[in-house]
């Protein structure tokens, strides 16, 4: 987090006489561009050990001298780093969220991040027609594809302790189906709890082509079916006891999303449950990140594939009269999660 105002810059503020706009659209914008770079070039990682001087965090990085400095003393004013003689070392803040090696890392994340600052480029197109030219998944390479399915497993990482006990599995559970389920982790943490479980995911190929090293380096090939296809329109196995619909509806329009739920619905066991797990409107009423993730994930999602970002009362109402639905609070600003029993 960049800037941390005074009272006086905050009293300016609300008279409005600090221009926002330009710390919006030139600041923050710069800065998180700057911080992208350094983390795939590895600037933190040059002083994981210990505080580095200019000149080895040049020779480990590749950027010049006098740019390091810059960047450096940026970070200090973002809380990652501080400064140490002629160099710079991390602080807690940074070594928790920066380093490659931290449970806690969103490197893998912001190195996705990266990449969708260049499709950014299009927004006015997606503006003006709902959507973007070509939806993302058209676009990528290999390379794409692993950044995507590690980002989204830095993401589940950051989620998981709080979702994985709300996932509360009906009672003689066996098989669980996880729709676009990409890195496959919640499917993984699932079956650490429940030995008895087995699960499919259900991805893009190019997705899973990468899930796969995850799962194996888990141990769970022998339980997890890695199972290609669109989940728009591949056949849902039946008799399913759980289904996870994460991350997924926020990438589609409301049709897409009604006739989703109702196919999910369709391939649970009597007694099943269908849980929805996604950046929601109103999830929680509370401060400005609450409603500004949301809203920032559906600007996002419409410029890579025409999607929206919603509230947690139409997604239980997607739900339709065939099952009973509910929302379960998180503490996770702009997060919600719906469980669905047929």
């Amino acid at each position: 987090m960049l800037l941390r105002l005074t009272l006086l810059e905050r009293a300016l503020q609300f008279g409005h006489r600090l221009p926002g706009p330009v710390i919006d659209v030139f600041g923050n914008v710069l800065y998180g561009r700057a911080l992208a770079i350094a983390v795939r070039r590895g600037l933190f990682e040059a002083m994981a050990q210990r505080p580095a001087g200019i000149d080895a965090i040049a020779r480990a990085t590749g950027f010049h001298a006098s740019s390091i400095r810059l960047m450096g003393r940026m970070f200090v004013l973002g809380g990652y780093l501080r400064e140490e003689g002629d160099g710079f070392g991390l602080t807690a803040e940074g070594r928790t969220w920066l380093l490659a090696a931290s449970p806690t890392s969103v490197t893998w994340l912001i190195q996705y991040f990266e990449m969708l600052h260049q499709r950014w480029s299009r927004m006015e197109y997606t503006l003006d027609h709902a959507g973007p030219p070509v939806p993302y998944y058209a676009l990528f390479n290999d390379v794409d594809w692993k950044t995507y399915v590690y980002g989204m497993r830095d993401l589940a990482r950051l989620l998981m302790p709080e979702v994985l006990p709300r996932l509360s599995l009906p009672r003689g559970a066996a098989r669980v189906l996880d729709l676009g389920g990409s890195h496959a982790l919640y499917s993984i943490e699932l079956l650490r709890l429940r030995p008895e479980l087995s699960a499919t995911v259900i991805d893009f190929p190019s997705a899973l082509k990468h899930a796969s090293v995850i799962v194996h380096d888990a141990g769970m090939d022998g339980r997890i079916t890695l199972a290609p296809g669109d989940l728009t329109a591949v056949a849902l196995p039946g008799e399913s006891d759980a289904i996870l619909l994460f991350n997924v509806i926020h990438g589609f329009g409301e049709p897409e999303n009604r006739a989703i739920i109702q196919r999910c619905l369709e391939a649970l066991k009597p007694g099943g449950r269908l849980y929805i797990l996604d950046q929601m409107v109103g999830a929680r009423a509370g401060s400005m990140l609450e409603q500004f993730v949301p809203l920032a994930v559906g600007m996002n999602m419409l410029t890579e594939i025409g999607g929206n970002t919603y509230r947690a009362a139409q997604v239980v109402e997607w739900c339709g009269e065939f099952s009973s639905a509910r929302q379960v609070r998180l503490r996770l600003p702009g997060v919600g999660l719906i469980i669905a029993e047929r």
